[in-house]
């Protein structure tokens, strides 16, 4: 009989202890937003989880992946457990009467359902009533996060992000809490901290999509058009059809066209005004310019398609014609032969040695070399395989950890391998 695999977001239904609400949210927000690990959840929630026939944890897993009716029909409202599970699936059905008057019930003896019947209040619009179950929460993090929704919703801003904060600073991985701040100092233009804030989102495992569009579309606003497409195809790799994440890649694919063609466009401009600049425009002597135009070389273009070695091959032309010829060139960033180069670069075995280099070269930080550890990485060349989508959903990524390998391959030449998404 093949043993059921279970996912890792599913951990917390297989251990001795029943999973906490705050599990059982995260699970449902798993279920929500990654589409791989809803398909390995449905195939769970089909062959059964192994080692339980507890109908609550069934149950939990029906709800984490939407099919309310299935799990109230497992539940029933004997104990505050049960009391707690209704509440939170008629909480998501928009029952909020139903919903609160089972969690008021559940909070008697399950203590944790204070959170989110404070939640359930919240979004009924009883802010009040809200605020005051709020300071009863026992979990520091959660407490000042709901008193923090709480300020928001009262229209007291700096009292928000202030609450909001603290919830952070006790738990750095809130990302709900990270979120809405980021959203609150994006509505009043502090767009940097911002950014850190939605790059909490991006950075936990899994990810707070909602956070991570955001960051990209802080990115697009800004004119950052690469950070932007990273974000959303971050984004993307937990979900291939998320409608916003589609539109806003495909717009930011667009910026980054369009800023690219006008920079390639500008600069072919300018390099074909130097290519047909005249060499006669220049302060040579007499004598350069009649060895260069018995070489046939009238301009600029001319020059930087030959070596030096075949210039000191004609005759007349010596080691003072070249030194003047070189300084002249030096003195506008140019150089003989360097369009030849352009034009001929290949793939050598300097490169193919770089590919050979140890990991430990990019002198990486802990968090991302452990990251590397895990996925068996040991050479630069192994690491240029993966896609940034792929790096994305390693344990332990996140949007700073593939931007730092970014920039530290890049000092070697080297990239990530990233295939288009498609539109």
């Amino acid at each position: 009989m093949p043993t059921v695999s279970i996912p890792r977001s599913a951990q917390s239904l297989t251990g001795t202890e029943r999973p906490t609400l705050a599990q059982i949210r995260l699970l449902r927000r798993i279920a929500s937003q990654d589409a791989e690990e809803r398909g390995r959840l449905l195939a769970l929630l089909q062959d059964g989880i192994p080692g339980t026939k507890d109908k609550s944890r069934q149950a939990i897993l029906s709800l984490a992946l939407g099919r309310f009716a299935d799990a109230e029909e497992l539940l029933d409202a004997k104990d505050a457990y049960g009391q707690a599970l209704l509440g939170l699936i008629y909480a998501e059905l928009g029952d909020y009467s139903e919903a609160k008057t089972l969690l008021q019930g559940a909070v008697k003896g399950l203590p944790e359902a204070k959170a989110e019947l404070a939640r359930v209040l919240l979004a009924a619009g009883s802010l009040d009533e809200a605020e005051k179950v709020a300071a009863t929460v026992a979990e520091p993090a959660e407490r000042d996060f709901l008193t923090g929704c709480v300020l928001e919703a009262k229209g007291n801003v700096e009292g928000a992000i202030k609450a909001l904060e603290s919830a952070l600073e006790a738990n750095g991985e809130h990302v709900e809490a990270a979120f809405k701040i980021g959203c609150l100092l994006d509505r009043i233009g502090d767009d940097d901290l911002a950014a850190e804030h939605y790059l909490v989102c991006a950075d936990v495992w899994p990810a707070y999509v909602p956070g991570v569009i955001n960051l990209g579309t802080l990115f697009e606003e800004r004119g950052e058009a690469n950070a932007a497409v990273d974000c959303f195809r971050q984004a993307l790799s937990y979900n291939p059809r998320e409608r916003r994440a589609l539109t806003l890649l495909r717009d930011a694919k667009s910026s980054r066209q369009m800023y690219y063609d006008e920079k390639e466009e500008r600069e072919r401009e300018r390099m074909e005004k130097i290519m047909r600049t005249s060499v006669n425009d220049f302060e040579l002597s007499v004598r350069s310019r009649n060895c260069l135009a018995k070489m046939n070389i009238f301009t600029l273009g001319d020059l930087l398609r030959i070596t030096e070695a075949e210039m000191l091959s004609y005759k007349n032309f010596g080691e003072t014609s070249l030194k003047e010829v070189k300084e002249m060139l030096a003195a506008r960033n140019l150089r003989l032969g360097m369009y030849r180069e352009v034009e001929e670069r290949l793939i050598s075995k300097a490169d193919q040695k770089v590919l050979g280099e140890s990991i430990e070269r990019l002198e990486l930080s802990p968090k991302v070399a452990s990251v590397l550890e895990n996925l068996g990485v040991s050479r630069l060349g192994d690491l240029a395989q993966y896609t940034d989508l792929d790096l994305y959903k390693a344990p332990g990524s996140g949007q700073s950890v593939v931007q730092e390998l970014s920039t530290a391959l890049g000092a070697y030449g080297v990239g990530l391998r990233k295939p288009d998404v498609r539109l």
